[in-house]
This record gives structure tokens, sequence and C-alpha cells, in this order.
């Protein structure tokens, strides 16, 4: 008996393992990442009601195994700082996923995605020291996007990076953040029923290889690349994609 897979043509269903790796790679690189390369990949093929869900399913494993070994060195006062405002986004996003419909759903992420690859080309993510109060409406963002697009990790780091300067405690301050964001969206998930797609469910599990693959190499990048070139790459990738996406979305609207 065939495994129950997403009805899709089999190019996008082989492109799909790629997409993970690369995804994973970024998040063990950087600590967050995953969802903002994959989703907007695989919303060219996959509605946002699929493919976040989809992803989520991965981090949720990722965040674990990451987490763990990160415990000691987060931040704590931050994270207790800003998570009780993202409960509420994620709150907030979870109502307008289940009725954004699709051609609007990803014009408005191709454009978050393209302005946030140009903002990290530019270098305008720094900050000299954010007041502690930006907690609040960077954590109901960071919440709400997480849920529409899978993409609360940047958000965060905007504010994380201009209150930490160590390295390895925004790795895992930003590691950690994501983790309590990524399970919160898998109940909300389970609740509204997006994650209890059974060819989703199948594709996530032959996935998981993959998605530890690029945690593994994405942990050795972290040692061995520099991070500012890292990121600008990224840039340029994301932005191509956001334009891609703003183009199909445009198309599928007129």
């Amino acid at each position: 008996m065939p495994l129950p897979l997403p009805d899709v043509a089999w190019p996008v269903l082989a492109a799909v393992p790629l997409i993970v790796l690369a995804a994973y790679t970024m998040f063990g690189a950087t600590g967050f990442g995953s969802s903002l390369i994959a989703v907007p990949l695989l919303a060219h093929a996959f509605p946002l009601t699929f493919a976040v869900p989809f992803v989520t399913t991965l981090d949720g494993a990722a965040t674990v195994t990451a987490s763990r070994a990160q415990w000691r060195d987060a931040a704590w006062p931050e994270i207790r700082r800003i998570l009780p405002a993202a409960l509420a986004g994620i709150a907030l996003g979870a109502t307008v996923l289940v009725n954004l419909p699709r051609a609007p759903a990803m014009l408005a992420l191709g454009l978050f995605v393209g302005a946030y690859g140009v903002w990290h080309w530019l270098g305008a993510r720094k900050m000299s020291r954010a007041n502690p109060w930006w907690s609040v409406p960077i954590g109901v963002v960071g919440g709400v996007f997480s849920v529409l697009f899978g993409t609360g990790g940047p958000i965060y780091m905007v504010y994380l990076s201009a209150r930490l300067r160590d390295k390895t405690a925004l790795r895992a301050t930003s590691s950690l953040l994501v983790t309590f964001s990524v399970w919160t969206r898998i109940a909300v998930f389970v609740v509204s029923g997006l994650l209890l797609d059974a060819p989703m469910l199948v594709l996530a599990a032959m996935m998981i290889p993959l998605m530890f693959a690029g945690l593994r190499l994405g942990n050795r990048l972290h040692h061995a690349l520099s991070a500012p070139g890292v990121l600008r790459l990224v840039s340029v990738l994301l932005v191509a994609n956001g334009g891609l996406l703003v183009a199909r979305a445009l198309g599928a609207l007129r």
C-alpha cells in the first residue's frame, strides 16, 4: 500500500528534501531561519496552511535537539520578558491564518521576505541598544508572523541582537525562544486541525533525517564561516524568492 503523500507533481516532492536540508543548515548555523528559508520556497507549490504546519512539525524536533545543548547559555530574563507578548501574537495569528486566501497570503509573505532580505543586505538590523519595553510589540508581531508564515525568529532577532552582545548567548536565547513558539504553534495547529493532515505528517516524518543532517552541518558552519558573509548570501536568496512570490501572487489576483 503506497504512502499517503501530498497530491503534487513528483518534481515538487523531489525538491522538498533539498529545501529541508538548506533550511535546517541555516537554523543550525544561526539559531533561527528554518521557516524563513523553507516556507517561502514551499509556498510556490503548497498553500500556507500546509507549508507552515509542515515546517512547524520539523521545527518541533529540531528545536528540542538544539535547545538541550544551549539551555545554560540563554539569557533567561530576555525570554521571560518577550514570551508573554509572543504567545498573544500567536493566538492572533492563528485566527488570521485559517481565514486568509492563498493569493493575498502569498503576496504578504513575498513582501515580508523580500523586505527582510533587503534590510539584512543593507545592514539595518543592528540597533545600538533596545529598550526592554520593545519586547512587547516585537513579541506580538513575532508571534503573529510565526503563525502566518512560520518566520517569527527574525523578528525576535531584531530585538535580541540589540540586547545581547555575546554570540553564544544570542544564538541560545533565540533558539529557546523559537522552541517555546514552535511548541505553542503545534498545540494551536492540532486544535485547529491543520496538523492532522496525514500526507503532510508522512512527508514531515520522511524529512526528519535530512533535518538532523542540516542541523549538524549548520553547527559546523557556525564555527567555521563568517556570520556576515552567510547572512549576506541568505539576503540575496530571500530577495529573489520574495520577488518570485510577489509576481506569482499578483498574477493569481488578476
